[in-house]
């Protein structure tokens, strides 16, 4: 993934494998993004459901159910990265969880100068706003490379329905520049977020930011 310049030094992110790139529609065609959206459900759907993805002898219905749960969850997820990183390198991991299969997961990474370092991550990792009567909830965990945030939220969609924000982070200081690192989850399954929690704590560390002279 391409990274971000920051006096005369080009950071690069190195994901674990199996992650997938997410577009922007910011700065991709609408054809490109929905083409990535239908790919990328049906990767997670054939990881989820092997067997039945490929025609095998599941009820077509259960496929369907699935299908459908995993493309809403796929497009909610898209439109919150839009939101939270307009700009910059995203990812989406297929996390295995309990029996949900895989769970996507976004991954933003931001650097700064030093000199202009600010409550960026806080914004993007949801600290900020939120429901006045159920505001987010933000803890501190100890981590072995950085200063970490961990932010728990629910918000209300238009139609009603509670959807509930995981998002851990890291702030690292170099000489050269300040990064920080988010996950974030965004689901209306409220039964994962202790497991989620705990997920994004361990693969954290896994995002590695490696700089390299130009």
């Amino acid at each position: 993934m391409s990274g971000v310049a920051v006096q005369d030094w080009t950071w690069t992110i190195e994901p674990p494998a199996g992650w997938l790139v997410v577009p922007s529609t910011v700065t991709e065609p609408a054809e490109t993004v929905g083409a990535w959206q239908g790919e990328a459900v049906e990767l997670l759907l054939t990881s989820f459901l092997p067997e039945e993805a490929d025609g095998g002898t599941a009820q077509p219905e259960h496929v369907e159910l699935v299908r459908g749960s995993l493309t809403q969850t796929v497009a909610s997820l898209v439109a919150f990265a839009d939101e939270a990183a307009t700009e910059g390198a995203r990812a989406i991991a297929g996390l295995g969880l309990l029996d949900r299969g895989p769970v996507p997961v976004l991954v933003t990474v931001g650097m700064m100068d030093p000199d202009e370092s600010d409550d960026a991550l806080m914004t993007v990792l949801g600290a900020t706003g939120g429901n006045p009567v159920n505001p987010p909830s933000i803890e501190y965990p100890e981590l072995p490379d950085g200063d970490g945030i961990q932010v728990t939220r629910v918000d209300i969609d238009e139609a009603g329905g509670a959807w509930v924000t995981v998002a851990v982070g890291r702030r690292t200081e170099h000489p050269e520049a300040v990064v920080d690192t988010a996950l974030i989850w965004r689901s209306q399954d409220l039964v994962l977020v202790p497991t989620i929690l705990e997920t994004l704590v361990g693969l954290l560390p896994a995002v590695q930011i490696i700089r390299s002279e130009p």
